[in-house]
């Protein structure tokens, strides 16, 4: 989880129970749970100039409490920490959420006790689910999640304007097509660019090339390109969609009625601010960026709308 930073709730917490102790406490909790999935966490402890002294259970599961009911046993056992000491703690959470009741609708996370953190909850389609012969009304009770390394990008899709290429991205998302591909082409006045399998450990010159199994006719619409807005990547020719995808991150009204508009951003906008601000290679021609540092999706989710 290193590098995480948009789209995780931060919290420095003074740990109120240990009223002895100078624990500073740094907890990154992502806002999103999908059922029978792994939900990372992330702790910083760093002890007091004299040192302190913390229950061992702070260091495990057991910290973690759901609705204030904490997800493991926390035993009496003591922990010294040296001075200025510091621990960082991973940890997934996902098998002891799978195990608690009440998660279904959403929760309150906490750590050590001290201020909860809203997560909502979401159910995963099934696996093998035929996206690619599926009715228009169907396709729209879904939704993509892709979980980067700067955060959650949730995106509602259009199969009423564009429904080859919502069955393309819906079956690409679930088949993990996308996981680890990266956002190699960014711009915080333009759009951010991914999908490219090329660039799951290819040439960085064949960034942009990829192609993915199948090729789209076009679906042009009314659909703007406003920021936020799903559009898919092409070719000179307009029926070259494949796989590769971008998210405006500002007006583009150049590409109206020029590119497939498929959906939307509806959660995610401090990870598409920091993905879109990634320092990198400038490209002259368009001034786009090739970040230097991997802005990577950790993996595509596809979800069921209203958890059914």
């Amino acid at each position: 989880m290193a590098g995480r930073q948009a789209g995780l709730i931060a919290a420095l917490l003074a740990l109120a129970p240990l009223a002895e102790a100078k624990v500073e406490t740094r907890v990154e909790i992502g806002g999103k749970y999908v059922a029978g999935l792994a939900m990372p966490v992330r702790v910083e402890l760093t002890a007091g100039d004299e040192g302190d002294k913390i229950p061992a259970w702070m260091l495990s599961v057991a910290a973690f409490s759901v609705d204030g009911r904490p997800l493991s046993a926390r035993g009496s056992a003591q922990v010294d920490l040296a001075p200025r000491q510091k621990i960082t703690i991973e940890l997934d959470l996902g098998p002891a959420l799978a195990a608690a009741k009440g998660v279904e609708k959403g929760f309150a996370l906490a750590y050590a006790g001290e201020k909860p953190v809203q997560v909502t909850s979401h159910v995963p389609a099934k696996k093998g689910t035929d996206f690619l012969s599926m009715a228009p009304d169907d396709l729209a009770r879904h939704q993509v999640l892709l979980r980067t390394n700067r955060g959650p990008l949730l995106f509602d899709l259009w199969p009423d304007v564009a429904p080859n290429h919502v069955r393309n991205f819906l079956d690409l998302a679930a088949s993990g097509f996308y996981d680890g591909t990266l956002f190699h082409r960014v711009s915080p006045t333009f759009m951010i660019q991914g999908g490219d399998p090329n660039t799951k450990g290819g040439d960085p010159a064949s960034w942009g090339m990829g192609a993915g199994p199948r090729t789209l006719k076009r679906e042009f619409s009314a659909k703007q390109h406003v920021r936020g807005v799903l559009s898919m990547a092409r070719g000179p020719n307009p029926d070259s969609a494949t796989c590769q995808f971008f998210v405006m991150t500002a007006p583009a009204p150049s590409l109206d009625g020029q590119y497939t508009a498929f959906g939307e951003l509806v959660e995610g906008l401090p990870a598409l601010d920091a993905i879109a601000n990634a320092p990198g290679q400038v490209n002259p021609q368009d001034r786009t960026v090739k970040p230097s540092a991997p802005q990577k999706i950790e993996s595509a989710v596809v979800l069921v709308k209203g958890g059914k």
